[in-house]
């Protein structure tokens, strides 16, 4: 998919000059969309603004195989802000999504072509290994990150089916609004609507049904 993905004209600017293409990164963390990319400066792309972390940040190898099996790969990112560093420490990114564009430039650092979504990722994991600001020594943010293959692996009774998980994904839907009331109440107490579109309850010795 990366292959195909990249144009000929990412290519070219590739070989002219690496600089000249760059990986941007939408990650949805809970306090708000995180959006960089690997230059430096801020650039618009898309209608959003990614700012630039150069060579604070990083990015493990990005594999793809014809198997069933998912792949992971980690972002790093150097820190030496240390309000920066606590704010982080306090999120929790696990299972939400995470987004990789590539973006090539012409020699004049103008955007002329995109392959978006190279990456459509979950995030998994997040450490922070503290580092020694008194000696110069960054701290290191480490963001493990999956494919879609390995979600679609997971199993079905973890799927999300939330009336929170719902509302995230598609707000206003009230599709599972009923799913924590119905799942911890008896099945006797349940109305069910019967054949002559009533709905109502029969008391027995055992206790209440519908019918």
């Amino acid at each position: 998919m990366i292959e195909r993905a990249v144009t000929s004209a990412m290519i070219q600017a590739a070989k002219a000059t690496p600089s000249r293409l760059l990986a941007f990164f939408e990650l949805d963390f809970p306090s708000g969309w995180v959006r960089v990319h690997s230059g430096l400066g801020t650039r618009i792309y898309n209608g959003e603004s990614y700012i630039g972390i150069g060579e604070l940040g990083g990015m493990g190898t990005v594999t793809e195989n014809a198997s069933t099996s998912g792949n992971r790969t980690t972002l790093t990112l150097k820190v030496t802000d240390q309000s920066l560093l606590a704010e982080a420490m306090n999120e929790d990114p696990a299972g939400r999504d995470c987004f990789g564009h590539l973006v090539a430039f012409d020699e004049d650092r103008q955007i002329i072509d995109g392959a978006d979504y190279f990456i459509d990722a979950e995030m998994v994991d997040m450490t922070i290994k503290r580092g020694k600001p008194s000696a110069g020594v960054p701290a290191v943010i480490n963001i493990t990150i999956n494919d879609w293959l390995e979600r679609w692996a997971q199993p079905v009774e973890i799927v999300k089916t939330t009336d929170q998980a719902q509302q995230f994904l598609y707000p206003g839907d009230r599709f599972f609004d009923l799913v924590e009331i119905i799942a911890g109440s008896p099945l006797s107490s349940l109305p069910v609507k019967t054949n002559y579109g009533t709905t109502s309850t029969r008391t027995t010795k055992t206790g209440r049904y519908a019918r």
